[in-house]
């Protein structure tokens, strides 16, 4: 038997009860402490170290999309979230325990549904939001069809007011890794295709137009790919103060569920 294959034999047992224990052991005041430092190294970049201020995301609220149990949390860190940019840890089975300890002081410190506080109404928001078209690249569950633009259920929980409002301001300013735009040349007078990028490698593009058809070149079909930054979607800072307010309060009113 190869070493390797010796070594992961040898390991494999403290990773299966590292996935199987359902509640953290390791949640004293000093495993908090370690956690907070180890989570300032790893994950404050896109979460913040308020847990709300980042674009990851948001961590102060009991929202949790893939569940809410510490297993269910402890496997969200330990292998990520295929298709966003919350990739696996190659932590030890204790510092991934740390980070959860410290993670739930930041869900106890804002209390679940903050984003629904604040002026507005929720009927006329939910009004806007359909008379403008946005379940157009949008989807509220199983409302809407679109898919230019990432399905808004649960984002109430997942980001604050300030988040949103900033979001419909200046959509440009953060965009999720899966929304990136692309705009492709297309050689022989082809002219140009603009989308979401889906995937690329060396050979091929892979994106998204306009009209949610999905559009594959070879990359010697093209004389130029470029990647202008921004989003897709509209600005929205010129809305009058009484429809952003009710807006807002309409998306965060969308507080979602678990997925499994």
């Amino acid at each position: 038997m190869s070493v390797p294959r010796l070594c992961w034999l040898m390991l494999l047992p403290s990773l299966l009860a590292a996935q199987s224990r359902d509640r953290n052991p390791h949640t004293s005041p000093k495993d908090v402490a370690e956690g907070r430092r180890m989570y300032a190294l790893f994950c404050v970049f896109c979460h913040g170290m308020d847990g709300a201020s980042g674009r990851g995301a948001r961590l102060a609220t009991t929202f949790r999309r893939h569940g809410t149990s510490d297993l269910d949390q402890y496997r969200v860190i330990a292998n990520g979230v295929p298709g966003t940019e919350m990739s696996g840890h190659f932590l030890e089975e204790e510092e991934i325990w740390r980070i959860l300890a410290f993670v739930r002081t930041l869900e106890r410190a804002t209390p679940h549904g903050a984003c629904a506080t604040g002026p507005g109404s929720v009927g006329a928001g939910r009004t806007s939001f359909v008379e403008r078209g946005c379940l157009g690249c949008h989807s509220v569950g199983a409302e809407g069809s679109g898919r230019l633009g990432p399905d808004l259920n649960g984002i109430g929980a997942a980001r604050t007011r300030e988040h949103l409002r900033d979001s419909l301001s200046d959509p440009g300013r953060s965009v999720a890794p899966g929304y990136r735009t692309v705009l492709v040349t297309v050689r022989n007078g082809g002219g140009e295709v603009r989308g979401v990028l889906l995937t690329q490698d060396e050979y091929t593009v892979h994106l998204m137009d306009g009209g949610e058809r999905i559009r594959s070149f070879r990359r010697e079909e093209l004389s130029g790919i470029q990647f202008p930054g921004g989003s897709n979607m509209p600005a929205y800072a010129a809305l009058a103060g009484t429809e952003m307010d009710s807006l807002l309060s309409y998306l965060c009113s969308l507080q979602g569920g678990a997925l499994r």
